[in-house]
Order: structure tokens, then sequence, then C-alpha cells
């Protein structure tokens, strides 16, 4: 079996020849290709060219197309910054949202002719043409709120969820429409699924009943607009305590990449149990831990612990919680596809 094949059987509820893997490797790809991240980030011809070679060298079932969480809130207007060798982020000191008037303020943009999204929408068309026969490739959507405060700063989104809803809601409508079609234009590059990162739908961030009520129907927008066009929906959420059932209730995805268990949940095991008949399960080893703190073979000897907990069933896939930190060890990233031929049989 290929990537594509494996990935495909699982999320089809069936058992593949090992269980799929992906240390989601994204911004770390640069560094086989030779650029700095400066240039990466901003170019989709040397994105998709860093991806292709670090895919030749690693093997990973599936790709993830993130770049980084401000491509969105930069076509709005976002003032950014571009380190030289690490990710980009906005200008802290320089929200486009200073006031919760300036919710109502912000416009559409074009997906296809913004700086940002177009560039990534041109690494989708290049990869794909070269990788989507044989391997996974999914893009990537940040979610409205997440979006949000990279425009606004995290701490003042969150209190204008109490005190601003109406102008929260009124901008989340604004950049769904947009982000709609930016899921049409990804869709036309031949990605074979969205990954909407919801971060917010956590019991760390936020209540489960307000991101119901303030994300979720937004969400949902999405979820349909992917499946509208011809691709499967992938929840991405890195947060602690995940909820799965409201999200799975908003956007029905056919898999959800996590990195710690969900809120009605103790261990992974009882995860498994609980959900693994509704939803393939992505994860969930940490980026953190397993790309700087550990040598290969640790990295190996957690893959096998966590396939051991997981795999049963076949709906699972293993990777990385999150994206594999830019400037962790590639070394680790070949021992998590190791680690699947070894150990990955079910």
């Amino acid at each position: 079996m290929n990537g594509l094949e494996r990935i495909a059987t699982v999320l089809q509820g069936g058992i593949p020849d090992r269980v799929p893997a992906g240390p989601l490797v994204c911004g770390a790809s640069r560094r086989v290709y030779g650029v700095t991240y400066e240039e990466w980030a901003q170019d989709g011809e040397i994105m998709a060219k860093s991806q292709i070679q670090a895919h030749d060298l690693i093997g990973y079932d599936g790709i993830l197309g993130l770049v980084d969480l401000s491509v969105e809130a930069a076509d709005f207007g976002q003032e950014m910054v571009y380190p030289v060798e690490d990710t980009p982020h906005p200008n802290y000191d320089n929200p486009i949202i200073k006031t919760p008037d300036d919710y109502f303020k912000i416009e559409p943009v074009d997906p296809t002719k913004s700086p940002r999204m177009k560039e990534v929408l041109k690494y989708y068309d290049i990869l794909c043409n070269e990788k989507a026969a044989t391997t996974a490739i999914m893009g990537f959507v940040y979610g409205p709120l997440g979006i949000l405060t990279m425009m606004r700063g995290a701490e003042n989104v969150f209190r204008d969820c109490y005190k601003n809803k109406e102008a929260i809601i009124h901008a989340e409508e604004v950049i769904t429409g947009v982000l709609v079609d930016y899921i049409k234009a990804i869709a036309k590059t031949g990605c074979h699924a969205v990954v909407l990162d919801t971060l917010f739908a956590s019991q760390t961030i936020m209540r489960k009943e307000m991101w119901k009520e303030i994300e979720g129907p937004f969400t949902k927008v999405l979820a349909d607009a992917c499946r509208d066009n011809g691709m499967m929906v992938i929840v991405h959420n890195c947060g602690n305590g995940i909820y799965f059932d409201v999200q799975i209730e908003m956007m029905d995805p056919i898999a959800i990449s996590c990195a710690y268990v969900p809120d009605d949940c103790a261990d992974w095991v009882e995860t498994n149990k609980k959900w693994g008949d509704k939803v393939t399960i992505i994860g969930y080893a940490s980026p953190a831990q397993y790309a700087f703190l550990s040598s290969p073979e640790e990295m190996k000897m957690e893959c096998k612990k966590e396939i051991e907990e997981l795999a049963e069933g076949g709906r699972f896939i293993l990777a990385t919680g999150c994206e594999f930190p830019p400037n962790g060890s590639l070394m680790n990233a070949i021992a998590m596809m190791e680690a699947a031929e070894l150990y990955g049989k079910y």
C-alpha cells in the first residue's frame, strides 16, 4: 500500500497493511531544501519544493499543508513579522483590530489574489501535481476565532466574546465567507482533505457552550463547504481537554487530530473505546518532547506505546500532536516512520 491507500483505508474504517503515520512536518521542510523560514513562508513554489524533498527523505503517509497561523489574518490586513529562522507571526504591537468597533471594518478579500493565501494555493497546486496520486494531501484552514486572535490578541478576543459578542459574530461572518471561497480554491488544487483548526473548542481555553454558540455554527459552514467541494473534513485541536462531542456534532469530521485526551476521557485507551468507532484519531506524540528532548530510539518507544493504546479497531493515524517543530530533529521524524514499520502491524 502507498500512503494515500493506507490513510484512505483507515478513514473508511478498514485495516491497512500497517498503521499510517506522519510527523506533521511543515516549516521544518525548509531545512531539507536549504532555505530560510522567511523565504519559505512567503513563496508557494519554495514551500512545495521543500515539502516534496522532505517527503522524499522521510516518507510520511500524509502531508499537512500548514504554513503558519497568520496566513489568513495577513490577507485581512494584519501587519506581519517574518523572522529569518522562526515562524511568522503578527506584529503584536500593531493589531489591526484595536477596538471593538474595528470588527465591523473587516472587509472580504479574494483568496486567489490576496498575498499569502494565493501563495498557499500555489503551494498546494504544485504539491498535489507531484504527490497526490500516492500521498494524502491535507490543506489547512484556521478557524474564524483563531484568525481574530491574530488580528486582535487572544486576551482581547476572549473579553469581547463576553462584552462585544455582536461585533465578534459580525467579523466571523465576513471571515467565514472568505474561508468558504478559500476552501473552494483549495479543492481545485487537488487536496484530498482540509484540516480545520478549532483551537478554542477545548477545556483550557473556552467553555463548551460558549464555543458552540460563538464559533461552532461557522465551523459547520466550513465543514459543509469542504464536503460540498469533494474534500474530507479533519479537525485539528491541540488544546487540552478538547470537545470531541460538540465538534463531531457541528462538523461531523472523518478524523480528529489532537495532542491530549478529550474532556470526557481519562486516558487514550478510554478515548479509543468511547470515540474510536465514531471518528479516526490522529496523534499524539508531544512535538516538543519528541523533537527536541528525546533520542530517535525514545521516539520509537513512544510511538510503540501510542500504537498499543490506539490502534485497536483500526481507526488511528500515528502523528505528532501538533506541527513537528520547525527546528526540531528530523532524525526523530524519520524515527516515527521507522516505528510505524516496526510496530504498526494490527
